[in-house]
């Protein structure tokens, strides 16, 4: 029998009401180990159990493989439920039972036009989709498929509520990464990727892994298959037992990885993007990132593969790419949505795609065309146009709560400093024009026409959650 969190229940609890109210599209966010493979399971046995058909796809085999243990577990009707890849479905519409609700994991891929093909061909089932990003880098939103959404807990309350293990996270110095150029994906090019890594200090990975994560069981993202196989016999030349798998890793041979891995013969595993979403390690404590993304998904997928709470475990992240730069820290606050986002702004994506660059005395992130630091007046060195070692740059270690403090001040001036006052509706636009161009919070209840009367201690009390949303006094 298997017991859901309270938070868990609660989102099943919603998924059921928005349904009853007739519903016919709910998207559940809930972060990167957050146990969404027992909530789809519960959901699902709930329909089944009224005599509903289920069916449930994914985009990958190894994902079908892990939804049919936990239906097992928690005892899905086999004869109520089809569990297969995208791919099969899309393929054999006329073959099997139809559905009375189509529950789709990792559905920030559902626009893709196998998808499309299922959900015309049963478009009068209900849709459930799962993911812990609902965000695409064309910025297009999911609301023709869901006409909903569901907010699950934020990182930083599920790292707080042991749902999550804490974490370190630690990025070498910030060099200009001009080399980098976007494909028709949106993320960046193999050969940009390439010309990056060739020209920015990372570190020696395998001196930062000892000195920092020696002994860990870790995942390793590396930018190309060419890399991450150089990088495994750097490993293994140091004496540690690392291993390379991608997807052209004979089935056999990669099964055969993945179980030395999750059984500890393995300590460091690397890959490019193999072992990403569903990829379950709870004791892998380590994650090395040298793979540069513009993917705020999969920057998310992978950054947080080594935060699967265990007790008394805390995470080591290694980003040597400062993907942390773009896209925040992985506890950083997220409002997700199913609207569209206009490209280049990206709402979900705190960083906001600013460029900045890291205070080499105080750690504080600055906007990159400053030339003093706004946090302790360091002038900032020229950089050199030339760099040549790999085993010079020092990791620092990033401060979660100071780093989303300051970051979140950069990214409001660059947002609302140039806003004026009369394009200003709400209370939470008031206040984040205030903490943009420095003004008192008095000014907030001055300006704003509902607050003049208000009491200070309610006016203070108004205040006080934007704060803690946006981690600014």
């Amino acid at each position: 029998m298997v017991t859901l969190y309270p938070y868990q229940e609660e989102i099943v609890n919603d998924a059921r009401k928005h349904i009853a109210r007739g519903s016919t599209g709910v998207l559940i966010q809930s972060p990167p180990g957050s146990g969404k493979s027992v909530i789809i399971a519960k959901i699902a046995k709930y329909a089944t159990d009224k005599g509903n058909h289920v069916l449930f796809i994914v985009h990958r085999k190894e994902l079908v493989r892990q939804i049919e243990e936990t239906f097992n577990l928690v005892g899905v009707s086999k004869e109520l439920s089809t569990v297969m890849t995208v791919g099969k479905v899309a393929n054999r519409l006329d073959q099997l039972p139809a559905p009375t609700i189509i529950i789709t994991d990792e559905t920030h891929h559902s626009r893709a036009a196998t998808y499309k093909k299922v959900y015309d061909y049963h478009a009068q089932a209900i849709k459930l989709g799962f993911t812990a990003t609902p965000w695409r880098m064309s910025g297009k939103g999911f609301t023709d498929i869901y006409d909903t959404i569901i907010h699950g807990k934020q990182v930083d309350w599920l790292i707080a509520n042991k749902f999550l293990a804490p974490f370190h996270y630690y990025a070498p110095t910030l060099t200009e990464m001009d080399a980098l150029k976007k494909a028709s994906t949106g993320d960046y090019t193999k050969k940009s990727m390439d010309q990056a890594v060739s020209k920015v200090i990372f570190g020696d990975v395998v001196k930062h892994y000892k000195e920092l994560a020696n002994g860990r069981k870790t995942i390793l993202y590396a930018h190309s298959v060419e890399a991450s196989i150089e990088i495994a016999q750097t490993f293994q030349n140091a004496g540690i037992n690392a291993i390379h798998a991608d997807a052209k890793t004979p089935a056999k041979e990669r099964d055969s990885i993945m179980e030395d891995f999750k059984s500890g013969k393995t300590e460091v595993l690397c890959n490019v993007d193999l072992v990403s979403e569903g990829f379950n390690v709870p004791d892998c404590s380590c994650v090395i990132l040298v793979r540069p993304t513009a993917s705020l998904v999969l920057y998310l997928q992978q950054s947080m593969r080594s935060m699967r709470y265990q007790d008394g475990k805390d995470a080591i992240i290694i980003d040597h790419v400062g993907n942390y730069a773009m896209h925040g820290l992985p506890d950083t606050y997220r409002e997700w949505s199913i609207e569209d986002q206009v490209k280049g702004t990206r709402k979900n994506n705190t960083a906001n795609e600013l460029p900045i660059k890291q205070c080499p005395t105080c750690h504080m992130v600055n906007h990159s065309n400053v030339r003093i630091c706004v946090g302790c007046g360091e002038e900032f060195p020229i950089e050199q146009s030339t760099l040549e070692t790999l085993e010079d740059s020092k990791l620092e270690k990033i401060d979660s709560f100071k780093f989303q403090a300051d970051y979140e001040t950069i990214r409001l001036k660059a947002e609302y400093g140039n806003k004026k006052i009369e394009e200003l509706e709400t209370v939470e636009d008031y206040f984040l024009f205030a903490k943009a161009r420095g003004h008192k919070d008095a000014w907030i209840k001055f300006q704003h026409p509902s607050l003049k009367d208000m009491s200070w201690p309610a006016f203070y009390g108004t205040l006080k959650p934007l704060k803690q949303k946006y981690n600014l006094n």
